[in-house]
């Protein structure tokens, strides 16, 4: 396990692990995070009252799911393992989830299909426990947060191929395909891979809009779908 935490803090220094059951205020999708999540929700509100509710659900839900799926990738890509992601729980503090903690070590071995398929089965039902805490909340959608899901898929894989330059396209595209499975994702979501003119490399073009334009120091992303929209 030490291993893979210092894998995770390699790839971002917000992705800090420790051993340890989850302590008081920490959000685990073996309990209750209601009291966590409106925390969560209304810090986000007060920083960015300009922003709306779209934005605030939106930040919300990726706040919530990064760190889980960022932590999948990771030990599947680098090391061909996978923690059982249902004993993770999160540090949530101040409108940011940073920081993760697993109360064992144990750690599945396998090859990518197996451990993709783990991966989707055991963080599908991660997230939809988060989305159902939302929804007692405010107002989220199984729909509204596929999209968000399957684009972070993609990003995710795309961020891969960069830092494992062997991955060949065809290799991406295929394994595009098994996460979405994995997760019960339809299909139709590959289609927003493409290859770019500019560089002839694979690229997103996102379902979904995180809104951070909304905020004051926000600007619609390269690859938002709004852009898409003023082009026709």
């Amino acid at each position: 396990m030490k291993q893979l935490f210092d894998q995770c803090q390699q790839a971002t220094p917000y992705l800090k692990g420790e051993l340890g059951s989850a302590g008081r205020g920490m959000i685990s999708g073996k309990q209750s995070n209601l009291p966590e999540i409106k925390s969560l929700y209304r810090d986000l509100q007060s920083n960015t009252l300009e922003a709306g509710k779209v934005y605030w659900l939106t930040r919300s839900w990726d706040l919530l799911t990064w760190q889980p799926l960022y932590l999948a990738f990771v030990a599947i890509y680098n090391m061909k393992s996978l923690p059982d992601l249902r004993n993770m729980s999160q540090h949530s503090k101040q409108g940011l989830v940073a920081g993760f903690r697993f109360d064992d070590t144990q750690c599945a071995k396998g090859d990518y299909e197996c451990l993709i398929l783990q991966a989707g089965q055991q963080l599908s039902k991660l997230f939809e426990h988060y989305r159902a805490e939302l929804d007692l909340w405010v107002r989220c959608r199984p729909g509204f947060v596929q999209h968000l899901v399957a684009d972070a898929i993609l990003a995710r894989l795309l961020e891969v191929q960069k830092q494992h330059c062997q991955m060949s396209d065809k290799f991406i595209l295929h394994h595009a395909k098994l996460w979405l499975t994995a997760f019960n994702i339809s299909e139709k979501h590959l289609s927003s891979l493409y290859i770019s003119k500019l560089d002839s490399k694979l690229a997103l073009s996102r379902t979904s809009c995180c809104s951070v334009y909304k905020t004051k120091s926000g600007k619609v992303c390269d690859n938002c779908p709004r852009l898409k929209q003023k082009s026709h």
